[in-house]
């Protein structure tokens, strides 16, 4: 969208799908070369990460939801921090990443100070 802040990262079937809304010149040889090196860059380099900082971003609580889906994914063994303050994230973004945090066994810490989150979240 045109909102300035910058997106999560995509997981790679979310990617492949948002590449089916692209034209290119050569789609047909093009397409499935960029879908396979995304997955490839993706699943070497967020496999490998302890830590995530997106402090600042100005996410709301779909950003986070679809952070929470890629951490859902597995996609994140590694991960022992991840700092989400000062964003806009609210109650439904929180419950989406507690959800999302049981498949990030190795987590420690969860920064979600300064957002909009409620009692219910």
């Amino acid at each position: 969208g045109g909102s300035g802040r910058p997106p999560p990262l995509l997981a790679p079937s979310l990617f492949a799908a948002e590449l089916e809304t692209k034209s290119f010149t050569n789609g047909k040889q093009d397409r499935p070369l960029l879908i396979a090196q995304y997955e490839a860059v993706f699943n070497e380099q967020f496999r490998k990460a302890t830590w995530l900082k997106y402090r600042g971003l100005c996410w709301g609580d779909a950003e986070a939801a679809q952070l929470a889906e890629v951490i859902s994914s597995g996609a994140a063994p590694q991960l022992e921090s991840l700092y989400m303050h000062y964003n806009s994230i609210g109650n439904e973004g929180c419950k989406a990443l507690a959800a999302a945090i049981g498949k990030a066994p190795r987590l420690k810490l969860l920064d979600l100070q300064r957002n909009q989150i409620g009692d219910e979240g």
